[in-house]
């Protein structure tokens, strides 16, 4: 069994030191686990991103590590605003012959809780995540490269940026909307991705979309260090725990957890444009 873990943020300082890095990285592959995708989060961690995925790659053999760059919408607000301006072209350089690389972001909207209150900083905040969100589109439809898409309380929004222009196939990643959404975003071409809320006693919206989205867009990730599966609670979350997402969603959907594995690391495959060895 061989599993793809789309989306893990193994090279931030919360997941410890290079050493515990790789520590992880063998973990994940006892587990499995033979693919892992590390999303950016913002310019000034990218250089230390594709850093640690070269030294991962160097000291954790029979794992593929695959990397992304963009701006997490949570960050947006904390980063000078002349960055706006050029984020496009500044993405574009960035990702201009990197080794490994093979999507864009993490990147999207959050009008989740931490956006100011009702009035106009909440909505300049909300305009300027929808910059930032267009500057990363832009580069997707020029380069063809999918996109690491975050959504929090803002589906119609994001839906309404996707279908303004073709857009390549892109993750949801821990996709937290309805089945219904789930079913524009797949017939607009587009993956899900689950991770680990869907391990939660009575998690009924997860494991209703997570039954609802077509075998072919089905994804898998840990979101690690975030998101521990609930019976590996109160533990850091890392790409090994994937399996209790697979197993998750195989219960979901009423099939064995082979299946499971080999259908969303196939689909993690051709969105991203990789094959494994």
């Amino acid at each position: 069994m061989r599993l793809f873990d789309t989306h893990a943020h193994i090279d931030l300082p919360r997941f410890g030191t290079p050493a515990e890095q790789r520590s992880a990285g063998f973990r994940a592959r006892s587990a499995g686990i033979a693919a892992i995708l590390i999303p950016g989060i913002e310019p000034g961690t990218w250089s230390a991103l594709l850093g640690a995925a070269n030294a991962l790659r160097a000291n954790v053999p029979d794992v593929c590590f695959h990397t992304a760059l963009g701006v997490h919408p949570q960050v947006v607000g904390d980063l000078p605003a002349k960055i706006d301006q050029d984020l496009a072209q500044r993405l574009s350089v960035a990702i201009d012959g990197v080794a490994g690389l093979v999507a864009i972001g993490e990147c999207g909207l959050d009008f989740g809780r931490d956006l100011p209150p009702p009035g106009p900083a909440r909505e300049a905040a909300r305009a300027r995540q929808l910059a930032v969100l267009d500057a990363h589109l832009e580069v997707a439809r020029r380069t063809g490269l999918p996109l690491l898409l975050h959504c929090v309380r803002a589906h119609a929004a994001l839906l309404e940026r996707l279908l303004a222009a073709p857009t390549p196939p892109s993750i949801l990643h821990s996709f937290s909307g309805s089945p219904e959404v789930a079913d524009a975003l797949c017939r607009a071409g587009h993956y899900i991705s689950f991770a680990g809320a869907l391990t939660i006693p009575g998690a009924r919206r997860p494991r209703a979309a997570a039954a609802a989205v077509p075998e072919a867009r089905l994804l898998v990730e840990t979101d690690s260090p975030d998101q521990t599966p609930f019976a590996r609670r109160p533990e850091r979350n890392e790409p090994a725990f994937l399996v209790d997402v697979v197993a998750a969603l195989a219960e979901v959907r009423g099939c064995p957890v082979e299946a499971i594995a080999e259908v969303t690391t196939a689909n993690a495959c051709r969105v991203l444009g990789v094959q494994l060895p």
